[in-house]
């Protein structure tokens, strides 16, 4: 049975090659596009890894972050987050969180992304 990635962003072109990237490489592909559907989407599906953005409609990715803290799941989930938001305080913010993977999107690859994704499942 292929392992199960959810990605949450609302970008339609950057979720579609995403979604095309890893199932090349053999991955089940859910998708929701606010913060709500994949929180929802979180606990129901229950996927191996996440693939996070933070400005997303909604709820924000923070949001999804505190929900997770808070229902005790952060740690059941391998999680990529995947943001614009890199900052010192942005980063700082995401480690107060339990964040201990995020990418730039500004500075990032399908094949990047691929990679941390192989090393993390």
């Amino acid at each position: 049975m292929p392992k199960k990635i959810l990605v949450i962003e609302d970008d339609n072109v950057l979720q579609k090659a995403m979604k095309d990237a890893l199932e090349a490489e053999g991955y089940l592909v859910i998708q929701a596009f606010d913060g709500e559907a994949g929180l929802k989407k979180i606990i129901q599906a229950k996927p191996n890894l996440i693939i996070l953005d933070l400005l997303i409609p909604l709820k924000p990715g923070e949001w999804v972050l505190k929900k997770m803290n808070e229902k005790g799941i952060m740690d059941k989930h391998s999680l990529i987050v995947l943001t614009m938001k890199c900052d010192e305080a942005d980063v700082n913010n995401l480690k107060n969180l339990n964040v201990k993977n995020y990418m730039s999107k500004s500075d990032y690859s399908l094949g990047m992304l691929t990679k941390k994704v192989k090393k993390l499942i």
